[in-house]
């Protein structure tokens, strides 16, 4: 049976501990282990890009609302330009009140962006981030983690289920079987990123600008 869909899934967790009294709770495990994937995985196919605007005289944006972690965000007006992570202290303590032509930095405060300095123009910003798939459910059948990784699915439900049918001992298998299906996947992922391309060298400003990416600003 293949992993491909949210019902063979149900039926898969299901038979694997060759239980039949977990129907009411499938949805349970498959809960926590989405939510353990928003924790832990950074994965490519979760990776969007979107715009938004930023008013002249405001320094705040909502950030999206499937945002785990940016990837990067840049200034699309004028020049375009990355704009940099800073910490919310500095931010506010270098930029409080003072306006610009376009933001240099931005920091993360509850469900926004602040940025630094204050835009005095409409700006466009493109924001480049990983994204909080669609869970599984009744009326979404698949997402971009079950159609690439149903491993990661597969042995993070039944690792979360262990407890609840009281199979502790089998906890470490399914422990080091999705351990092993992460980094089977972080490793596919890093080789399709890089694969079909020489290596680029670039100046060692942009070289510094891209390594500075906010790679920490994480929300799960």
């Amino acid at each position: 049976m293949a992993l491909d869909s949210y019902s063979n899934l149900k039926t898969a967790v299901a038979n694997y501990p060759n239980r039949t009294d977990l129907t009411s709770y499938l949805d349970d495990f498959i809960d926590l282990t989405e939510a353990r994937h928003a924790r832990e995985l950074r994965l490519r196919p979760t990776i969007t890009i979107t715009t938004t605007n930023a008013t002249g005289g405001n320094n705040k944006i909502p950030l999206p609302s499937d945002y785990l972690q940016f990837v990067y965000i840049q200034l699309n007006s004028g020049n375009k330009n990355f704009i940099q992570y800073m910490s919310p202290n500095e931010i506010s303590r270098i930029y409080n009140g003072q306006g610009n032509a376009g933001p240099i930095y931005y920091t993360i405060l509850g469900d926004n962006i602040m940025l630094g300095p204050t835009p005095s123009d409409s700006s466009e910003i493109e924001m480049c981030y990983y994204k909080k798939v669609q869970g599984l459910s009744s009326t979404n059948a698949t997402n971009e983690i079950l159609k690439d990784y149903p491993d990661l699915y597969l042995y993070g439900c039944l690792l979360e289920a262990q407890p609840f049918i009281m199979a502790d001992e089998r906890l470490p298998v399914w422990a080091e079987m999705y351990q092993t299906a992460v980094r089977n996947a972080e490793d596919g992922d890093a080789k399709e990123q890089h694969s079909g391309s020489p290596l680029q060298m670039t100046p060692s400003g942009a070289f510094a600008k891209a390594r500075s990416w906010p790679q920490t600003n994480v929300t799960a």
